[in-house]
């Protein structure tokens, strides 16, 4: 019996949570799911609260009309509207709140940035029960049960800025069965102690970072060190590519499944076994692609992701623009899929002493800088940072640059120096995608 399991919900469920029976009902429901209909009440249920108690789209589904298309088709009714862009979201924050925001549990929230736009949110409770319950449904459907052992490697910047974490991380990871391992400080020595770890938990899942798990299975390879195989392994952050998957795959002998999502939506979509493609949570998301010229793309054509989120009240995502490309699959029973994902391609960054850091330590850094629009970062060499920004304001608040330069010397060294320029625009490569750290040490 799984002990951990109950315990750790129930002990939740107590503290007020929803997303422990949200769980065991998405269990439930995945089973017997018809996706297409779950999506059609989720959406309509939005957009009427959309219509009804935010005045962006108050305003908008009052000029557009149409009601009874909303209530019989609602995927085409979403067509309608406008697609909302970062600068949208900046210049109508207060429009895009719900009037009834004072009786949701809300929270502030920001983008990863990982796209170098950094935007400021809100996100209610419920978004986040909703989420949660999402998130752990996608580690049960590659092989991992709440309580299960697992072993996370992923970014924490309190754990590198303080020399110990709280109790409440360490009692919440003791009933998960979770251990963490930091992607932000990975050298050597540490490397090593990672793979120490995995051998003497034996998780069921192992999250990470791509790049990070990447690095550590060619540490693994290049230094002979033998690893107890998971069940399996699921990525997210980054882009996942086939070498990088080779290279997974045959040192920790298990299958890897790649996962796509963001701070501003939550877990979109999730490689899954039985499925060719990422499955889209139908509870969670709502997709379309968009070309250019937001014009509908058919299934099988790449495009512009546009994200609805079918779950955040507090401030409704409607045909949000992510940043990202992808193309999706015909219309599937169990819900949408996409075929392919094009995200973001990023680099580790590289100390004197082989300390490879992972690029989320400085997209942490940006949160919830609002005078920044785009932002990028460059390693010149093992003791030269140059920033690249694009400010909304004339007006740079110094604290907060010489905070990204302390922080960045905790991380890269007291000799690191790091250069801010301010720019009116930064480039694409010439595959039309933005990458937002960058290292140039080979």
């Amino acid at each position: 019996m799984n002990i951990k399991k109950h315990i750790y919900l129930t002990l939740n469920k107590l503290r007020g949570f929803r997303y422990p029976e949200i769980y065991r009902d998405l269990i439930k429901e995945e089973k017997s799911i018809v996706a297409s209909h779950v999506t059609k009440e989720l959406l309509t249920k939005l957009l009427r609260h959309s219509q009804k108690s935010v005045p962006y789209y108050t305003n908008l589904m009052n000029e557009i009309g149409c009601d009874e298309l909303l209530e019989q088709n609602p995927e085409v009714y979403l067509s309608k509207l406008p697609i909302l862009t970062k600068d949208i979201i900046r210049k109508n924050f207060e429009e895009l709140k719900s009037l009834d925001l004072e009786k949701r549990k809300w929270y502030f929230n920001a983008s990863g940035g990982s796209t170098g736009e950094p935007i400021r949110l809100i996100q209610d409770r419920e978004y986040f029960d909703r989420s949660q319950a999402v998130k752990l449904l996608y580690s049960y459907l590659v092989g991992r049960e709440v309580g299960e052992p697992e072993v996370k490697l992923w970014g924490s910047e309190r754990d590198i800025l303080e020399a110990t974490t709280n109790w409440r991380a360490i009692f919440s990871g003791f009933l998960s069965n979770t251990a963490y391992m930091n992607a932000y400080q990975m050298n050597p020595q540490r490397m090593a102690a990672y793979i120490r770890l995995i051998n003497q938990k034996s998780p069921k899942l192992i999250l990470a970072y791509a790049i990070a798990i990447y690095e550590l299975a060619k540490f693994a390879e290049s230094e002979q060190l033998e690893i107890t195989p998971p069940n399996a392994i699921m990525t997210s952050a980054e882009n996942l590519h086939p070498w990088m998957r080779e290279q997974i795959e045959r040192m920790f002998q298990c299958k890897v499944f790649n996962r796509y999502g963001s701070r501003e939506v939550g877990d979109i979509a999730c490689e899954r076994p039985g499925y060719e493609g990422f499955w889209i949570a139908p509870w969670g998301n709502y997709v379309e692609i968009v070309d250019d010229y937001n014009n509908p793309l058919p299934a099988g054509v790449e495009g512009n992701i546009l994200i609805t989120s079918l779950t955040n009240f507090a401030m409704p995502l409607i045909r949000y623009k992510i940043g990202d490309r992808g193309v999706l699959s015909a219309n599937h029973s169990s819900g949408q899929i996409f075929q392919k994902i094009s995200g973001k391609d990023t680099d580790m960054l590289k100390t004197k002493d082989g300390t490879l850091t992972e690029s989320g330590y400085f997209e942490e850094l940006m949160y919830f800088k609002d005078w920044v629009k785009n932002y990028q970062v460059i390693q010149k060499s093992y003791s030269e940072i140059v920033v690249k920004i694009v400010p909304l304001t004339s007006n740079y608040p110094l604290e907060e640059l010489d905070e990204f330069v302390e922080k960045t010397k905790i991380l890269m060294g007291e000799d690191c120096i790091v250069n801010f320029e301010f720019v009116d625009d930064i480039k694409t490569t010439a595959s039309g995608k933005y990458r937002f750290v960058i290292s140039e040490v080979s």
